[in-house]
């Protein structure tokens, strides 16, 4: 029950914000904020590893029930004896429990496997007046007990580390707890971490105890990296309790010669804008985080080639998976990928175009990998980086999963990519192309129906065959246009099914992290390359707007429209389509196709609320008229000069023969 109010006291507290989508982090989207700032680092993250893990951990057991049958199992013997001296001590009977338990000691090795942790750890819980140092005894011998083999169903062994940490702090040693406490959690006890928060939060506050703990190297780690991760540091507290004196502690550990943990002071200082604090410790660690504070320095000082130097060693030393996250169930926060991101806006900045699709997916970050793709390659580096990387372990990653994501289509980097590919090599005129990027997806028979409309389209030889195959194109593209030509970026964004304007998001997230002192340093910088800038204009989509296939779809009706009797029923129903397709996206064109229809259609019987409610293009009624739909006429004219000059080739040959004869 502990460690669920700690759970809910480190339950970060934000500014708050209307509810939202939990998008994954998308690096690229604020450049200014990713080169300026970086990640919080998270607290409880820190505190398991403020000690090594230690080479055979102890049983951790935190949950609010204990496990199913965990007092169960023991010799005939030792059960008696324990489940007697745990009745007596429920009974507040404390000597007869202490003998009984004593007696479970005194057994045969053999005979107490499964109590002896039980038995030894009550006897360090029950070390009161005059057998104080009893308790920190016993709680070492349960620790022993486990090593050797005991078994140990609750985690006593891990939970003793907690017990004797606070009988210390109690005594006035918080270096000792504090050493206790980080041996706890590098054994994976949330309590453990949870309970050197709580020390470190006292300890800031209390000059005299801060003096103390700073002469211990694990004191100065705890506290420089308490300093560095106070974003994810939760007062729930009285008004007038003071918060927490972040420059007091920063100047605390400042002071202090060969500071322990100087790389979190570092990204600490840098943070809270004490660039000359992150100047002056950063050096003093040859660590991840060191060099990654060091590649912002750089980037302040305008040394783009240091930082990218820096930025690869801090990339090389984070482990891929390290994850910063508050809780497991919000979105990772994952060091190495923003690093690769900071690496890939670099390659960027300087147009290197190939660098920046090797740097992006290395971040598994699915939104900026979809921009590089999408946007800054060429649909031919496109097919040839999924080609070169298809056996690459980055094409496996699993980004991150949403609710609006198919998990069966978008199972990894290399499904995804594959789709964006169909779609831009579907969006320019490429269909056939496309086929094999769609295949064995739920949008391969849409697909293919599309390519074959098209294609109908443009070998038939009828206008109206030509018509109707547009609009079957045309039908096609509102209905699945957002899964068959769709941007998995702006200005579709189909990488969340088009639910959202994730540009919009983003922008507002913008301006809710505008104000922090690296931000107004670094956001002065250029941050687009004219290499990028060209790309993303000649890689834009034919049309600029949200959900710009409904645009495509309109074009195709509007055009199947031109090829049919102006006062047909056919030509009235294409118009109110083209026109219901673009009703939400482009109001102005629903007029100007109301206004074509006025002006060369005719009133049909049938029930049309024009751009809402069409009928069905009636093409066989055309096709049953007397007067048959005329051939085009730049067909006509190629089957005629083909007639002819079927006619003029044997006529040539007579003359030349006549001729001949003459000679002769």
């Amino acid at each position: 029950m502990t460690f669920l109010v700690f759970l809910v006291v480190l339950t970060p507290v934000r500014r708050a914000r209307a509810c939202g989508p939990d998008f994954p982090p998308e690096l690229l989207g604020d450049r200014a904020r990713l080169l300026a700032e970086l990640p919080d680092g998270a607290f409880l993250h820190e505190a398991s590893h403020l000690l090594p893990k230690p080479a055979e951990a102890f049983a951790v057991v935190e949950s609010g029930e204990e496990p199913e049958g965990a007092r169960t199992g023991g010799g005939a013997r030792e059960t008696e004896l324990y489940q007697s001296g745990a009745k007596a001590f429920h009974e507040g009977n404390w000597d007869e429990a202490r003998a009984r338990f004593l007696e479970v000691l005194a057994l045969p090795a053999g005979e107490r496997r499964r109590f002896s942790t039980f038995a030894a750890f009550m006897l360090g819980r029950m070390a009161g007046a005059g057998t104080e140092q009893e308790g920190p005894r016993r709680f070492a011998e349960v620790r022993e007990l486990a090593r050797q083999g005991f078994e140990d169903p609750l985690g006593l062994a891990a939970a003793s580390l907690g017990e004797e940490a606070r009988q210390l702090l109690r005594e006035g040693d918080d270096a000792g707890a504090i050493r206790l406490y980080a041996e706890q959690a590098a054994h994976g006890s949330g309590s453990g971490a949870a309970s050197l928060l709580f020390v470190a939060r006292a300890i800031a506050r209390d000059e005299a105890r801060m003096q103390q703990v700073l002469r211990d190297p694990v004191g100065q780690r705890l506290m420089a990296t308490y300093a560095w991760t106070r974003g994810h540091e939760t007062l729930w507290v009285d008004e007038a309790e003071s918060p927490t004196p972040l420059p007091r502690l920063m100047e605390a550990l400042a002071a202090v010669p060969g500071l322990a943990g100087a790389d979190r002071l570092a990204a600490g200082a840098w943070r809270a804008g004490r660039f000359d604090l992150a100047e002056r410790f950063a050096g003093q660690e040859r660590t991840p985080l060191a060099a990654w504070v060091k590649a912002k320095l750089a980037l302040r000082r305008g040394d783009k080639a240091a930082a990218e130097q820096f930025l690869a060693e801090a990339s090389e030393g984070f482990p891929e998976k390290e994850n910063w996250a508050v809780r497991e169930w919000l979105q990772p926060v994952r060091p190495r990928a923003h690093v690769e991101g900071e690496r890939t806006l670099l390659a960027l900045l300087r147009g290197d175009i190939p660098q920046a699709a090797e740097r992006v997916l290395k971040t598994c970050s699915w939104p900026d990998i979809a921009y590089v793709a999408e946007r800054v390659l060429t649909v031919e580096e496109l097919q040839r980086f999924i080609a070169a990387h298809a056996s690459s372990p980055e094409l496996q990653c699993k980004p991150e999963p949403g609710l609006w994501q198919e998990e069966n289509e978008r199972k990894d980097v290399n499904a995804q990519l594959r789709l964006l590919l169909g779609r831009r090599l579907m969006r320019s005129g490429r269909g056939q192309e496309s086929l094999e990027y769609f295949r064995g997806t739920a949008w391969e028979e849409p697909a293919r129906k599309y390519v074959e409309a098209l294609e109908q389209a443009r070998s038939a030889w009828r206008d109206l065959d030509e018509a109707q195959a547009l609009f079957s194109a045309a039908r096609l593209a509102r209905s699945a246009g957002m899964e068959l030509m769709g941007t998995e970026v702006a200005p579709d964004w189909s990488w969340v099914a088009g639910e959202f304007d994730v540009g919009e998001w983003n922008a507002e997230m913008q301006r809710v992290s505008e104000g922090s002192p690296a931000r107004a340093i670094l956001g002065e910088l250029p941050l687009n390359s004219e290499a990028e800038r060209e790309r993303l204009t000649a890689n834009a989509p034919p049309h600029t707007l949200r959900f710009h296939y409904r645009s495509t779809a309109a074009d195709l009706a509007e055009k199947a429209a031109q090829l049919v009797p102006p006062r047909s029923q056919a030509y009235a129903a294409l118009l109110c389509h083209a026109a219901r397709f673009v009703s939400r996206t482009e109001p102005e064109r629903t007029h100007r196709l109301w206004s074509t229809y006025v002006k060369n259609g005719a009133l049909i019987s049938d029930e049309m609320m024009f751009g809402q409610s069409c009928p069905e293009p009636d093409f066989e009624r055309l096709r049953n008229q007397k007067l048959a739909m005329p051939w085009r006429t730049w067909r006509l004219r190629t089957v005629a000069t083909v007639g002819l000059g079927f006619l003029l080739l044997p006529m040539v040959g007579a003359v030349v023969l006549v001729r001949r004869k003459r000679r002769r």
